[in-house]
């Protein structure tokens, strides 16, 4: 007599595979809506959301808002702007860079 029941193993074998697909799925939608957030927040200004401006200053690429004039850094900007400037306005710079990080 054959039964066209599936056995308990290959009930797991479908079961975990159907786990394994929906875990995938689910990691592909995660990844798709960060990507989604991260291209509605590139180039906005943090502050107001407007559209940032790329400008270049000393030889630096820094990104200016268009409304309300912000200035903000990529990683490593600053410090290289530190170096640039000198004395007077570039010591005071690099001591609000170091008061951000928690520097002494």
């Amino acid at each position: 007599m054959t039964t066209d029941k599936p056995s308990r193993a290959e009930e797991e074998y479908f079961a975990k595979k159907e786990a394994e697909l929906r875990e995938m799925r689910r990691q592909k939608a995660d990844e798709a809506a960060r990507d989604t957030e991260r291209k509605s927040h590139y180039m906005r200004c943090p502050k107001c959301g407007a559209s940032l401006a790329a400008e270049e200053y000393h030889g630096i690429e820094i990104d200016r808002c268009t409304e309300c004039g912000g200035i903000w850094f990529d990683a490593g900007e600053a410090e290289l702007l530190i170096e640039k400037e000198s004395a007077g306005f570039g010591a005071i710079f690099a001591s609000m860079v170091r008061g951000v990080r928690g520097k002494t």
